[in-house]
């Protein structure tokens, strides 16, 4: 484990309020500090998770309106099917404020807002660092709202949406 540096506990408390309310949006519960990994922590899973290979991507764009739909639901059900592992959650703030680990896909309110973060990047990587749902979203210049679903790993990189 590393002891993270001064600057990354200053980001830490410069990202920590917005990143308890990103994820608080999420997860549809209050998520308080010591819910969250330690920066050591997160910083040592994402260097395993890098350890893990790059597999190809399969990726698939929706309206981001469809992650209300039966077939965006039934696609998080194969999901989960093809690894029912607890995951991550990863914001652009994870790195800076310490990983979230919830139950598994169903703990998260895919309802959430489209301003949930600015940034319109989710990611969701089984708690076995096996498999790995990126969501990107973003608005086209005609207004629509659009995501972006990428899905990789030996589990989840063969479940079709």
């Amino acid at each position: 484990m590393t002891t993270p540096s001064t600057r990354q506990k200053l980001r830490q408390r410069l990202y920590l309020k917005e990143y308890l309310k990103e994820l608080a949006a999420l997860t549809g519960r209050p998520v308080q500090c010591g819910d969250l990994l330690s920066l050591e922590q997160t910083a040592d899973l994402q260097a395993a998770r890098q350890k893990c290979g790059v597999e190809a991507a399969v990726s698939t764009d929706i309206l981001f309106s469809d992650r209300g739909s039966e077939r965006f639901g039934a696609f998080l059900r194969r999901l989960h099917d093809a690894n029912p592992s607890a995951i991550y959650v990863w914001t652009p703030r994870t790195i800076d404020c310490g990983a979230l680990l919830v139950p598994s896909l169903s703990a998260i309110q895919w309802g959430f807002d489209f301003a949930v973060n600015e940034e319109g990047i989710l990611a969701f990587v089984t708690s076995d660092l096996a498999d790995r749902l990126l969501l990107d979203f973003s608005e086209l210049p005609t207004d629509e709202q659009r995501m972006k679903i990428e899905i990789q790993g030996p589990n989840w990189g063969s479940v079709a949406y």
